[in-house]
């Protein structure tokens, strides 16, 4: 297996987004985020040197404060469920190398409430973002919401460059970072391949092959969550990956002449409206949520799911006799398509009444103390040499090449009054699987919400004198 390799993404010279949530009027209703100022506690002297835990970076020296603040956190809403026991141990720990400083972590954050928050001006004082995944950071960044971390001494040399990419934008940071990566792949009911005789594929004729089988046993092959945005985009990240790697990579490097409408990504697009079309999906995939696509496979009404390495945990444990495998391409390649975990990524209002107070708590998210603990908890696939991987994610580190998920790349691309991964997961995504478009249409759209690096800025008027985006 090729190492999973970071690049350096190069600087885009853009004017700042539009927000889109510009175009609201102005609400009545208001979050209540209280942020409490207790004057309390007084610090003993001579306390130890708690920090010290940290192994390999810098040591935070205990604050002389005789003040005790309580922070508002929010965490990940969708993630509840992996993510609530790591994080309450991490809090309690941080609390306790901390005792100045109270936590008050809630999974409430949503897009919509990360959105009301915004516009009513009552954002909590850390909250967590997704980097270049999305266009949501970079959108908060340039509109002056999030708090720059350069003047803060953050210790960033255990990071991949990449990794630091991840909180940057336009030079300065703005996030604690990524210490662990997600991939999709296929999990599959091993008792039901014994039953066909069934066995992995070993190229994409095998894998084709595979499917049609299952077809004709009456077998849904692969669940599809057809309601759910982001669920239904992890097999066409699988697709993109597998036709179109170097093409995708190159866009990431902003390589010139390269095009969304090239034939690998029309292919990968393609076989997202065939899938539906040949009936791999069942019958009932374009209603189908979130919850129904995982019994589905769990229940054994499906062979197969195509889900994150983030849920691994979820189906070892879930009672079925499970398997893994990347789909391979014509060559047997298992190419995975991959990204930064937003799980430990997070980032301060710039409105927080105690910046020095949240920045340590960042600063302990960066830590290779609470990462292990959020990677024994979870499973996950860590980037960092000093965090130990569990045993039961060995098979997820089992490809061959590695590749940025096709809504990363959509979101280096997008225009600035655009949301491009939008575009594709909502939209396209959505007419691919009802036959509306096909793949060179879809090609076609996705080409409206993007700038590429070597084109002009079409949108800046004469008196900008930048160029190219």
């Amino acid at each position: 297996m090729e190492q999973y390799t970071d690049r350096t993404y190069n600087q885009r010279h853009r004017r700042a987004k539009e927000m889109w949530w510009s175009m609201y009027v102005s609400f009545n209703k208001r979050l209540h985020a209280a942020v409490f100022l207790l004057l309390v506690v007084v610090l003993a002297a001579g306390c130890s040197k708690v920090d010290s835990l940290r192994s390999g970076e810098q040591e935070a020296k205990p604050k002389v404060d005789s003040r005790q603040v309580q922070l508002q956190v929010w965490g990940d809403l969708g993630n509840q469920f992996a993510l609530e026991a790591s994080f309450r141990r991490i809090n309690e720990n941080f609390m306790k190398l901390h005792p100045n400083i109270r936590i008050n972590y809630k999974f409430v954050q949503t897009p919509e409430s990360l959105d009301f928050g915004v516009l009513s001006n009552e954002l909590p004082d850390i909250f967590y973002v997704q980097g270049n995944k999305t266009t949501k950071m970079r959108e908060l960044a340039l509109n002056g919401y999030l708090l720059p971390l350069d003047d803060y001494g953050f210790d960033l040399r255990r990071y991949p460059e990449g990794a630091v990419q991840y909180g940057t934008i336009e030079g300065k940071l703005y996030s604690s970072l990524p210490a662990f990566m997600d991939t999709q792949l296929v999990y599959y009911n091993e008792d039901i391949f014994e039953r066909f005789n069934l066995d992995p594929p070993r190229t994409w004729d095998e894998f084709v092959t595979l499917l049609d089988v299952l077809v004709s046993k009456g077998v849904t092959p692969i669940s599809m969550p057809g309601t759910e945005y982001k669920e239904r985009s992890w097999l066409s990240y699988v697709f993109m990956a597998l036709f179109a790697s170097e093409k995708s990579e190159a866009l990431m490097n902003d390589k010139p002449g390269v095009r969304l409408t090239d034939p690998e990504f029309v292919q990968g697009l393609q076989a997202f409206r065939d899938f539906a079309e040949k009936n791999y999906f069942g019958r009932d995939y374009v209603t189908q949520d979130r919850v129904g696509w995982q019994l589905s496979f769990t229940n054994g009404a499906a062979a197969m799911i195509v889900d994150g390495s983030w849920n691994n945990l979820l189906y070892e444990n879930s009672g079925v006799n499970v398997g893994k495998f990347y789909v391979p391409d014509s060559e047997g390649k298992r190419i995975a398509p991959t990204s930064y975990n937003n799980w430990t990524t997070y980032s301060i209002s710039r409105n927080t009444k105690y910046p020095e107070q949240a920045v340590e708590y960042l600063k302990y998210l960066n830590s290779s103390e609470a990462q292990q603990l959020l990677g024994d908890a979870t499973g996950m696939i860590p980037i960092l040499e000093d965090i130990e991987p569990q045993e039961v994610i060995q098979d997820l580190m089992n490809y061959d090449r590695a590749v940025d998920n096709f809504t990363t790349i959509m979101a280096h691309l997008s225009k600035r009054d655009m949301d491009a991964p939008a575009l594709y997961r909502q939209t396209v995504l959505a007419k691919l699987l009802t036959s509306k478009l096909n793949g060179q249409e879809a090609a076609e759209l996705l080409e409206t919400g993007i700038d590429y690096i070597d084109e002009p800025d079409k949108t800046n008027d004469v008196t900008n004198q930048g160029g190219s985006n």
